[in-house]
């Protein structure tokens, strides 16, 4: 099942694609069939302020319509008691489940996502009526809340261009809602809203959607011609407006040929590739080259989850290239059908290798091959612990 379509259910994908992603909000009552306590909870939020040392923004209060300042932010429970609603940023960085998935969630849709806790005490409201610059999944986690949604006023605004110094809609609210657990409100991006606690404590998580515009396909484009000498001389002074006229006709004519002779959609695509970063980054020791092998050719090998990986042949055709995260793995002298069975498993052990490349010598050919690819964080080594 398609990780949006879980997070949607009983909703339909395509009835949700249709009719409310970046169009409309929309309220999805679970019904009591699930709940996101195996996301975050109470305890979960207790851990973090106990254990972690988050700092201010990062972990901040809203109190009346408006962020407290730093220097407010010191005395958690008397604010929380007075109606203030407290925020940690990023717990996707900090709770393992939640970063699993959201790892999920951003392979499948194929742009960066991000989870904030929102902790709330009273009817009291910690924001005013806003809009926020990205998508945003509202998951009910504990408690109820009440929510108002109003229809956009600049559509599909840019990071920049943000609701303070804009006008809310006069009109009431097209969507009224109360969440309960396990509920999920979608709400697209220049949406202005803003939410009440009902009665009990409510904790809330927002996850983000931060998609791609044209825009920046725009700010990739001018960062691929900055490498360019032409393209980062002066323009003559406009004193001479005929040299002046003639340069910005060469620029535009040298922009034309570059798009016609540059596959400019998979390019784009193979950075937006290296832009995502693994759910897991670390395999020690294993990655400083000590113990790989522990079991011999029993040693179980895992492939990085939740990362758009690309095959390519070498130039000279004596192996192949992978790109994964940003970084570029070349292995050579292996036959094309190793590398495509390779990545289409989960997991392997070196028996596996051994039997899919009979005429290779385990010390001398394998060894090497899976330590390099260790090394590079492209699989990892399983403990069994």
């Amino acid at each position: 099942m398609s990780y949006l379509t879980n997070l949607i259910q009983p909703l339909q994908q395509e009835e949700f694609l249709e009719n409310n992603w970046t169009r409309k909000a929309i309220a999805i009552s679970n019904k009591g069939e699930k709940d996101f306590t195996d996301l975050f909870s109470w305890e979960k939020l207790n851990y973090l302020l106990n254990f972690h040392q988050i700092k201010y923004p990062d972990v901040r209060l809203a109190y009346d319509g408006k962020v407290l300042e730093a220097k407010e932010n010191k005395n958690f429970t008397q604010w929380c008691e007075k109606g203030a609603t407290l925020i940690i940023d990023k717990i996707d960085k900090r709770i393992p489940e939640v970063s699993i998935f959201t790892s999920k969630l951003s392979y499948e849709l194929g742009y960066p996502t991000q989870v904030n806790a929102y902790c709330s005490w009273s009817s009291k409201k910690g924001f005013s009526t806003h809009y926020d610059t990205h998508d945003v999944f509202i998951l009910q986690v504990e408690g109820n809340k009440q929510w108002y949604v109003y229809t956009d006023t600049f559509k599909y605004p840019l990071p920049k261009q943000k609701s303070s110094s804009l006008t809310p809609p006069e009109e009431e609210a097209y969507l009224s809602c109360i969440l309960h657990p396990g509920d999920v409100l979608y709400i697209p991006r220049g949406h202005w809203h803003y939410a009440a606690t009902i009665e009990e404590p409510s904790i809330h998580l927002t996850l983000g959607i931060h998609s791609r515009t044209g825009v920046d396909l725009l700010e990739w484009l001018i960062g691929q011609f900055q490498n360019q000498e032409e393209w980062r001389t002066n323009l003559p002074l406009r004193i001479d407006e005929i040299s002046f006229n003639v340069s910005i006709e060469n620029l535009i004519k040298d922009l034309k040929e570059y798009i016609n002779n540059h596959n400019i959609k998979e390019e784009y695509n193979n950075y937006l590739d290296g832009l995502e970063e693994p759910v897991e980054q670390y395999n020690l020791p294993y990655q400083a080259g000590f113990n790989i092998f522990h079991k011999g050719v029993d040693t179980k090998f895992k492939v990085s989850q939740f990362q758009r990986l690309k095959i390519s042949k070498i130039a000279d055709n004596d192996g192949y290239k992978i790109l994964v995260s940003g970084k570029e793995v070349s292995i050579r002298g292996v036959p094309e059908y190793l590398v495509k069975n390779l990545f289409s498993r989960e997991t392997f052990t070196g028996k596996d290798i051994i039997n899919l490349l009979p005429e290779y010598d385990w010390e001398i050919d394998i060894m090497p091959m899976l330590s390099k690819l260790v090394s590079e964080r492209v699989i990892f080594v399983e403990s069994g612990v």
